[in-house]
C-alpha cells in the first residue's frame, strides 16, 4: 500500500502525554504555537508513578497557572514510620525522608509534594482543554524523517479493530516524550549511555489497606534484604506500595496478584493486622541510569524519559523532565515565530545535558544508600537540599551574559593572548565554562549570577495602580514572570541613577517579548516612566535583598523559564543579551 502524499501542518508534533509532553504542549500554546499531542495508549495512565514534586517544579507549575490547583489536591511528604520485625507492629524509629522547610520570600515553595502522576496528568490536560486541545489516545507515531525546514510524521490512529488511518504530515517541529520505550529515540537512532541495575529489582504500585495510619509512610526490613514500603496517596487508604529484596521473585510476582499479596503480607510481619485490597496498578521495576549524549537536532528534540531514565530514589525524574520542557519550548516558540535563529535550539542540549548527568549522579549515590545499607534513615531523600532542584543553573550557558564577573563574559577578557589563537577564544572560554559546571549548585556561594533560577519576592506596591479611591495593588515577582515573555527588572537604589537608557534598549526588541519592571525601595518617589508595566515599590526590601548584584549592574533579565539570563549594567548590556536571543 503506497504512502499517502504528506500534507503540512502549522502545529508543532508533541509525542507522549504524560507530565513531560503536557507540560511542553501547555508552554507552547502560552506562546502563541498552535500544537497538537498524541499517544500510543489507548487510555491515559494510572497510578502514582513519579508522584514527589519538587519545589523548582511548583515554581514553572506557577508561571502556567497550575500550581494552586496542585498544591490543593497535592499531600505533604509524610514522615517515615519504621518497623520492628519479625512481629511488624511495634514502631522502631520515626524519621523525616524530607525535613518540612519554612518557606521564605525568596522561596515561596520549599517542600516536595505528593501528588499521582495520574492526577497531576488530570490537572494539566484541564489546562490544555481550554485551549482547546486534547491528547489524542491509540494514536502512534510509526515513522519520522527530517529536512532542513520541517519534519515529516507517519502516525496511525487505530480504532480498536483491525482498522487504522494512516497519515503523513509534515510539522515544524517533533517534540518527542514518549518515554524510554517509546519511538522517538529509536527513530532518531539515538542510544542510551549508562547502566541498568539487574539486582536492585522492585515491583512498585499502588493497593489498597485498611487498617494502617494515613499520616505515616510506613515501612518494614530494609532493601539490603527484605523491604516493603506503603506510602498513603491523596485518595483515602491507598497506599503507593514498594516491594524489594534479594529473596524476592520480582518478575513472577508482578503478575500474580494472590502471590504479590501474600507477600506484603509477609513482609509487613504476617500479623494479620492489615488488610490488602485490590491493586490499582502494578510494575516490576528495574533501576535506570542512562541518558542519551544529545537531546535533539535539526527539527526533533527529545525531553523527559525519552532522553534520560532514572532510578526511582529523589523523586528527581519526572521533575527534570518538567524542566527540559521548560527549557526548550519557550526557545522553540521564538525560532517557530521567526524571531530566533534556529542555533537558539543549540543552547538546549548545552544547557541540560550537565544538569541530567549530574541528576543521574546523585540519584544513583541514593540508590547505592539505599540498597546497601540497613538504616532506611540514610536513605532520606534531601541531602543538604540540593535534590530540591533550586540550585540548578546553567552558568555555563553560552546565551547567558554576567557582566558582574570577567571570567563568563568573552567580551570583558582583556588578555587573549593567553589563548592559542584569537579566533578560538569563545570555544575555548566556553570550554573553561563548562568545566567550572556545578549544575545543581551544591558548591556555590550564594553570590546570585546569571544562569541561576530567579528568586521570587513579594509584598511589592504597584504605584501606577492607585488612585483616590483604593489602595496600591501588591504583587509578588513569580506573578510578573511568565513563559511567554522575558522579564526585565531595573533596580533603582538613588534618584539620580540612569535608566532610560536601559528602557529605550529594551523596548527596542520584538514585540510583546519582554515586559519592564522598575523597583524602588520602600518611600523612594517613584518615578513617571512611560512604556514600563510596572513600578513596584519594594516595602520590606524583599526585592533588593534577593537580587543582590555587584560590578555596578542594577538590571537583571529573566527568561520564560525563570532562570537569570543577563545581569547587566546598563543599555549596552542590555542589547548584548538579547544579540545572544533574537536573530
Amino acid at each position: 500500500m503506497p504512502e499517502p502524499e504528506p500534507r503540512h501542518s502549522p502545529e508543532v508534533l508533541v509525542v507522549g502525554a504524560g507530565p513531560s509532553g503536557l507540560v511542553a504542549a501547555l508552554t507552547l500554546l502560552r506562546n502563541g504555537v498552535p500544537v497538537r499531542i498524541i499517544d500510543k495508549a489507548d487510555r491515559h495512565r494510572i497510578g502514582q508513578r513519579g508522584a514527589g514534586i519538587m519545589p523548582r517544579s511548583l515554581e514553572l507549575f506557577h508561571q502556567i497557572g497550575v500550581a494552586d490547583e496542585i498544591t490543593k489536591r497535592a499531600i505533604t511528604t509524610p514522615v517515615v514510620k519504621l518497623y520492628e520485625m519479625p512481629e511488624g507492629r511495634k514502631a522502631l524509629q520515626t524519621f523525616e525522608m524530607s525535613p518540612v522547610l519554612e518557606p521564605t520570600p525568596s522561596c515561596p515553595y520549599m517542600n516536595i509534594l505528593m501528588l499521582g502522576q495520574d492526577h497531576l496528568e488530570e490537572v494539566l490536560r484541564a489546562s490544555l482543554a481550554v485551549y482547546g486541545v486534547y491528547a489524542e489516545l491509540d494514536t502512534e507515531l510509526v515513522a519520522i524523517s527530517q529536512d532542513k525546514d520541517r519534519a515529516t510524521a507517519t502516525i496511525v490512529k487505530h480504532s480498536g479493530t483491525d482498522r487504522e488511518h494512516r497519515e503523513v504530515i509534515t510539522y515544524p517541529f517533533v517534540v518527542g516524550t514518549d518515554g524510554a520505550r517509546g519511538v522517538c529515540r529509536k527513530l532518531l537512532g539515538m542510544t542510551f549511555l549508562g547502566e541498568t541495575r539487574n539486582v536492585e529489582n522492585l515491583i512498585i504500585g499502588d493497593i489498597m489497606v485498611d487498617g494502617l495510619e494515613s499520616n505515616y509512610w510506613h515501612m518494614w526490613g530494609d532493601a539490603a534484604t527484605n523491604m516493603v514500603s506503603l506510602r498513603p496517596t491523596e485518595t483515602p487508604n491507598l497506599f503507593n506500595f514498594m516491594l524489594a529484596g534479594k529473596e524476592v521473585n520480582h518478575g513472577a510476582l508482578s503478575k500474580d496478584a494472590d502471590g504479590l499479596r501474600s507477600a506484603l503480607i509477609a513482609g509487613t510481619g504476617g500479623q494479620g493486622h492489615l488488610t490488602f485490597g485490590d491493586f490499582h496498578w502494578v510494575s516490576h521495576y528495574r533501576p535506570n541510569m542512562r541518558m542519551v549524549d544529545k537531546f535533539g537536532e535539526g527539527r526533533i528534540f527529545l525531553a523527559g524519559d525519552s532522553a534520560h531514565v532514572h532510578s526511582p530514589t529523589g523523586g528527581q525524574g519526572l521533575n527534570t523532565g518538567i524542566q527540559d520542557s521548560f527549557n526548550l519550548a519557550w526557545k522553540m516558540a521564538l525560532v517557530y515565530k521567526g524571531l530566533s535563529p534556529m542555533s537558539l535550539l543549540d543552547s538546549y542540549n548545552e544547557e541540560r545535558l550537565p544538569v541530567i548527568a549530574e541528576m543521574l549522579n546523585q540519584t544513583t549515590t541514593l540508590l547505592n544508600q539505599t540498597f546497601r545499607s540497613r538504616r532506611p534513615e540514610s536513605a532520606a531523600w534531601i541531602k543538604g537540599g540540593s535534590l530540591l532542584q533550586l540550585g540548578v543553573n546553567y552558568r555555563w550557558s553560552s546565551i547567558i551574559l554576567d557582566e558582574q564577573q570577567k571570567d563568563y563574559d568573552l567580551e570583558d577578557i582583556d588578555e587573549l593572548d593567553e589563548f592559542d589563537e584569537e579566533e578560538d577564544a569563545e570555544e575555548q572560554l566556553a570550554e573553561q565554562r563548562r568545566q567550572a559546571v556545578d549544575s545543581y549548585g551544591v558548591g556555590f556561594d550564594g553570590q546570585l549570577r546569571a544562569g541561576d533560577r530567579a528568586p521570587d519576592a513579594p509584598d511589592l506596591s504597584d504605584t501606577q495602580s492607585s488612585d483616590e479611591h483604593g489602595p496600591l495593588v501588591s504583587h509578588t515577582l513569580f506573578d510578573l514572570f511568565s513563559a511567554s515573555h522575558h522579564t526585565a527588572l531595573i533596580f533603582l537604589s538613588s534618584p539620580e541613577q540612569s535608566y532610560q537608557s536601559v528602557i529605550k534598549a529594551l523596548r527596542q526588541q520584538p514585540r510583546d517579548t519582554v515586559r519592564i519592571a522598575i523597583i524602588i525601595r520602600s518611600g523612594a518617589l517613584a518615578p513617571h516612566v512611560h512604556g514600563v508595566q510596572y513600578v513596584l515599590e519594594d516595602d520590606l526590601d524583599h526585592a533588593f535583598r534577593a537580587y543582590t548584584v555587584s560590578g555596578g549592574c542594577d538590571t537583571v533579565i529573566v527568561r520564560p523559564d525563570g532562570m537569570i539570563g543577563g545581569i547587566v549594567r546598563g543599555a549596552e548590556g542590555v542589547r548584548r543579551y538579547f544579540r545572544k536571543i533574537f536573530a
